[in-house]
């Protein structure tokens, strides 16, 4: 097909963008159009934008809820100050613990706390209860496995009387089996911020052994005291030994020197479990011997029972001896639950050192004696409380001579 020029009418070579003619293009021209200008304000407005958003950008960033991590120890600031907050014993309450580890016997249950403290950063003063007003909540929680047979437990984090220079504590309850933990506190803060504290905990199981009446030797006084001393030559020395005696009378003293031994009365029956002669406990080490159910019965002179080592009676009677339990040498002794009569001093608290067990003298009963309780010598300042204790007919209640904090506020006197 022919193609022809549009403005002088000739024939057009094939691909021709012009006439050989008239030299005129044969191709539609679009006139150019100027580029406009972008404004200046626009560009202003922009920029403005931009660095108003990277401002407010900084500013949250600045500002946001943080997150604290910390194993035993986080240092948290803000604008009143600098803060360590810390999960510590109290003998150093700015020194993080971030282990603990817990001797447990087997099928027995178990208790201790852990404690919170707050202090400023720089001066080490306590504020416990300056933080606590920025707090929004405080939880505590363990870190196990979900089929645990015997999960550990804890209680709300929560001040405690007992141990008042701690901003907060947890009571943890747990047995051998309850197996190696992480217990982990977590503070919201009424600001947004959380804290998180962690402590590792590793228990220990320790070897249990139980003697009975069917198994062993226990009939007198000589063949309790064989048995003890067989013991103590041969079971290992970090393991629990309980010997649960017969309901017989014991006559003559027996001496538990080499090893802590748990001596458990007899509850079947109406029999008791009865010594005449003196009980004597000089076992060291850091464990406790536990006498349980056993009356101590005297002729009104010597000793019942004494100790220069860690022990702790329960639903004892104490009744007819110059001195029914003396506390006496590097140690602690403490009794509950017990009943002394007719004793020339019935408890006699002589000793120093600082293994204290805990101050709890509770539901003890002191009746008719010279001095229910003489306190000569005790080393800890902390209360020693006789809740629920009865003091009754005594020519002395309680002769306070070392001048030792006491509770008695729970405690009934009569004449």
């Amino acid at each position: 097909m022919e193609k022809k020029c549009p403005n002088c009418g000739a024939e057009l070579p094939e691909g021709a963008s012009f006439c050989p003619h008239c030299a005129q293009s044969i191709n539609d021209r679009t006139e150019p159009v100027p580029p406009k200008p972008f404004p200046r304000k626009a560009v202003y407005a922009i920029i403005a934008v931009v660095v108003a958003a990277a401002v407010a950008l900084g500013v949250w960033l600045m500002n946001r809820p943080k997150t604290y991590e910390g194993l035993g120890e986080v240092i948290y600031a803000d604008d009143d100050g600098t803060y360590q907050l810390v999960l510590a014993w109290p003998s150093d309450r700015y020194q993080p613990i971030t282990e603990i580890h817990q001797n447990m016997e087997e099928g027995e249950n178990g208790r201790f706390p852990i404690r919170l403290y707050i202090s400023h950063k720089d001066s080490g003063a306590d504020a416990g209860q300056l933080f606590l007003q920025k707090v929004d909540s405080v939880t505590a929680e363990f870190i196990q496995a979900g089929d645990n047979p015997s999960p550990w437990k804890c209680s709300e984090p929560a001040p405690h009387d007992a141990m008042p220079d701690a901003t907060l504590i947890t009571l943890n309850d747990f047995t051998a089996a309850s197996g190696d933990t992480e217990q982990v506190w977590t503070i919201h803060m009424k600001n947004g911020d959380t804290i998180r504290l962690r402590v590792t905990i590793y228990v220990h199981p320790i070897p249990t052994y139980h003697y009975y009446p069917e198994n062993a030797p226990m009939d007198t006084t000589e063949d309790l005291q064989a048995l003890i001393d067989q013991i103590s030559g041969t079971v290992e020395e970090n393991a629990v030994v309980y010997l649960h005696l017969p309901a017989v009378t014991y006559g003559g003293s027996l001496v538990i020197q080499d090893r802590p031994i748990n001596l458990c009365g007899n509850t079947e029956g109406e029999g008791r479990t009865v010594f005449t002669g003196s009980v004597r406990v000089t076992s060291g080490g850091s464990y406790v011997s536990f006498f349980d159910n056993i009356d101590f019965a005297g002729s009104g002179s010597g000793v019942g029972v004494s100790a220069s080592a860690r022990l702790h009676l329960t639903n004892c009677s104490i009744t007819g001896w110059k001195t029914g339990v003396l506390a006496y040498g590097y140690t602690w002794v403490n009794v509950q639950t017990s009943h002394f009569e007719n004793n020339t001093v019935g408890f006699h608290f002589n000793a120093d050192g600082a293994q204290v067990s805990h101050t709890l003298y509770t539901g003890n009963e002191f009746v008719n004696n010279g001095t229910a309780v003489l306190l000569e010598s005790v080393p800890t300042d902390v209360a020693m409380t006789f809740g629920d204790c009865l003091f009754s007919g005594n020519d002395i209640d309680i002769d306070n001579r070392c001048g030792q904090s006491l509770d008695v506020s729970g405690a009934t006197f009569d004449e």
